[in-house]
């Protein structure tokens, strides 16, 4: 459905009226105007997006203990104690403790070796590398959601990244 599409709907809808979309347009024509769109910048991140949805090994979650312990907030994100997420050629297990208004995330890898294991929450990036064993941790976290991209030495062009989770 286009733009024009979905605003004739919510006009119909009786959502907005004549001087809503008026206002919108205006707004729409101001925003363009002082910070357009660079040219190509859609496609471009389209097949960003593609080619590293193409690189990447996609983890399955499963969730591990009581299933009181987990609360599903949304279709995006789920809250849990203890997760598992799993792939062919890897398997992560991941605990939350809560400490005070943050957490404490605690992890291993199987097969064990050492890890480059990232954590993407609200933008930032924090990287740590796991030990020998497969163990990784990851202290004073925000709370909110966040997914795990794991790199192994041998393809670390090839991420494992999880699906999001709220800590």
């Amino acid at each position: 459905m286009s733009t024009d599409e979905s605003t004739l709907a919510l006009v119909a809808a009786g959502s907005l009226d004549v001087a809503d979309v008026e206002i919108l347009q205006q707004l729409a024509s101001l925003v363009g105007a002082s910070d357009p769109v660079p040219d190509g910048l859609v496609d471009r991140i389209g097949m960003a997006l593609t080619i590293e949805a193409l690189h990447a090994e996609l983890a399955e979650l499963h969730l591990v203990g009581e299933p009181a312990l987990a609360v599903r907030a949304d279709e995006t994100s789920i809250e849990a104690g203890t997760i598992t997420f799993t792939t062919d050629v890897l398997t992560v297990m991941i605990s939350v403790h809560p400490e005070a208004d943050r957490v404490r995330v605690d992890g291993w890898a199987a097969p064990a070796s050492e890890l480059s294991v990232e954590l993407h929450q609200s933008g930032d990036v924090t990287t740590v590398t796991s030990d020998a064993d497969g163990r990784f941790s990851f202290s004073d976290v925000e709370r909110g959601p966040a997914r795990l991209v794991l790199r192994r030495p041998e393809e670390p062009q090839v991420p494992i990244v999880t699906p999001q989770i709220e800590l």
